[in-house]
């Protein structure tokens, strides 16, 4: 963080990227300092809220499941000179330079939000299932069909260190974590890296990275007793977002990204698809 009071943040990329439930990049140092607020630095100890209104929609591979509509989707954050706070992930930094910051993060289990469309991490999203019944192969193309309960699955955080990093243009993350709400024990490995293409009036970013989840984790969300018991998933990702600032307190967002679903998660009996595609447009108000 500066000595100005401004704390450097790449809010362009940190927001889509959140939007599109996957590994968040956050706030990552910058050379130089920042001298007011905007989009790319954000004031020490000031709460920022923003919404985001538009159109838009997430699909769900989890068989029986309808995909997730995106309309109205809140955004939260405040950085203090340790503490920070984005959406429902929680940080303490324990370093920060001009190219890395290590950080101690608690962050929720994501693969809930195909099975709950309430869960906090769909926003907004009213309406929710439960535990059902369905009919699906045991093997998805030569079995017959078999009935099996999926069971509830309940919300999940998991914690550990986090490395923010920047090379040049590029911006990156690696989160290491632990479920630590003693639902399934189980670990998980994020990573991501965003550049731009862009870097004007207008911002065009393209991102990548990969979630790699342990057996544990994996047969938690989309195993079923007796019937499945998956492995390790390694899922990779590929996003392009676009961003244009139309004053201090709107913009426009859109994005698309494209998650393709490791095999121990689309092998399951439970999935239907091996990809998650995530399209958003519309406007940003920045509240506070």
């Amino acid at each position: 963080m500066s000595g100005s009071g401004y704390t450097a943040a790449f809010g362009p990329i940190a927001g889509l990227l959140a939007i599109a439930f996957c590994a968040p990049l956050r706030a990552a140092p910058v050379p130089g300092n920042c001298t007011a607020p905007s989009a790319e630095c954000v004031e020490v100890g000031q709460l920022d809220i923003s919404v985001s209104l538009g159109v838009g929609s997430r699909s769900n591979p989890v068989m029986g499941e309808s995909d997730i509509p995106l309309v109205v989707i809140p955004q939260v954050s405040y950085y203090g000179k340790r503490f920070f706070l984005e959406n429902l992930d929680l940080g303490v930094t324990l370093y920060e330079g001009r190219s890395n910051t290590f950080n101690l993060i608690a962050s929720p289990g994501y693969d809930r939000v195909f099975f709950y469309r309430d869960d906090l991490q769909n926003f907004f999203v009213s309406g929710a299932t439960g535990a059902v019944s369905l009919a699906a192969p045991t093997d998805k193309e030569l079995e017959p069909a078999v009935e099996f309960e999926v069971r509830s699955r309940r919300t999940t955080y998991l914690a550990g260190p986090e490395w923010l990093f920047q090379y040049g243009n590029i911006v990156g993350q690696v989160d290491a974590l632990y479920e630590v709400t003693g639902r399934n024990d189980g670990y998980e490995v994020r990573a991501a890296v965003a550049a731009p293409i862009i870097q004007s009036e207008h911002s065009l970013v393209v991102s990548g990275g990969l979630t790699w989840k342990s057996a544990e984790i994996v047969h938690y969300y989309y195993g079923v007793d007796g019937l499945y018991e998956p492995g390790s998933a390694f899922s990779p990702f590929l996003k392009l977002g676009y961003t244009r600032a139309l004053s201090d307190r709107w913009s426009i967002n859109a994005f698309v990204h494209y998650e393709r679903l490791g095999s121990a998660i689309a092998d399951s009996p439970i999935v239907s698809d091996d990809g998650v595609t995530t399209a958003f447009v519309g406007v940003v108000l920045r509240v506070l």
